[in-house]
């Protein structure tokens, strides 16, 4: 069995909402004339995540109804490249309307061209198995979806922009699926992110966005039929 330290972040409120992609200029424009002055503090990137599901789906079900306690656990690598890259544990986890991450870095490694899961999915070691934390689980779906950043001037607020959003449902223990997926080409979604402490600032950053929050998951998307 790995053992491995992690991070744990800080605890944050996150609210999302989903845009048709015609309103996606009005988005951006609203929120580069905020008041609060986002910019981007760093480039667009491309995010891919695997998410591990047990037997029974019970992360999947736990959205679905909206439990105060969930947990998500997923692997997410960064960017559009074909060769072995760096990758992260995540086990997200939230209570209410409050989330953390713990995050495992620096063990795993993922390899898009692999055939199988045993060379797609590998460890520091490129000999150990994965650990406890996802050993009994199955990787149920692959998302991948281009993402942007805004930050308020003060760094108190953060923004995401998440398009081109593509799901692959992985049916098979053996090979993952790459090739054979949905594209949710109709949406983006945008989601506003603050610190425990500074859920106050929201009130005020909703008045400068055209924003109606609403439950919205990725990870239920890629498994659910498609309604968008």
């Amino acid at each position: 069995m790995l053992t491995q330290n992690y991070i744990k972040t800080d605890k944050r409120i996150e609210i999302k909402e989903v845009f048709k992609i015609s309103q996606i200029n009005m988005v951006y424009n609203a929120i580069l004339l905020s008041k609060f002055l986002f910019y981007n503090p760093y480039p667009g990137r491309r995010i891919n995540s695997i998410y591990f599901e047990d037997s029974s789906y019970s992360s999947l079900t736990d959205s679905i109804e909206g439990n105060s306690k969930r947990t998500k656990k997923r692997i997410r690598w960064y960017g559009k490249q074909k060769s072995v890259t760096n990758a992260t544990l995540e086990i997200k986890k939230k209570n209410g309307h409050i989330s953390w991450k713990l995050l495992y870095k620096d063990n795993y490694f993922v390899d898009p061209k692999a055939n199988d899961w045993s060379n797609f999915i590998k460890t520091e070691s490129y000999s150990e198995k994965l650990d406890f934390h996802i050993h009994n689980l199955e990787p149920k779906s692959i998302i991948r979806y281009d993402r942007d950043y805004f930050t308020s001037f003060d760094d108190k607020v953060r923004i995401t922009i998440d398009q081109n959003l593509n799901s692959f449902a992985q049916t098979s223990r053996y090979a993952p699926n790459l090739e054979y997926g949905k594209h949710h080409s109709n949406l983006f979604i945008v989601e506003i992110k603050v610190s425990q402490e500074n859920e106050s600032l929201l009130k005020n950053v909703l008045r400068d966005l055209p924003f109606s929050a609403k439950r919205f998951s990725k990870y239920c998307e890629s498994i659910l039929p498609q309604k968008y």
